[in-house]
């Protein structure tokens, strides 16, 4: 699922793999002036769930804090 938040825009879909899903999220930093976003944070696996639901919510709470913690 993909969201923004703040000047950043977040993909935190999670992977599905074996019935198993891992949360992940890319963070891009929105252009201000309508160009391309640019990626600056990739946060690897962040852990397996059970439910694509809670691999999403995992990735979209370490992405806000990532956010929050790297405003400019």
């Amino acid at each position: 699922m993909q969201f923004d938040y703040k000047q950043f825009h977040i993909d935190a879909s999670p992977l599905e793999e074996g019935g198993r899903y891992y949360a992940r999220a890319k963070i891009r930093q929105r252009a201000l002036t309508g160009g391309e976003a640019v990626e600056v944070k990739y946060s690897g696996d962040l852990g397996a769930y059970s439910s694509d639901a809670a691999a999403f919510e995992a990735a979209q709470r370490w992405a806000i804090q990532w956010c929050d913690e790297h405003i400019a």
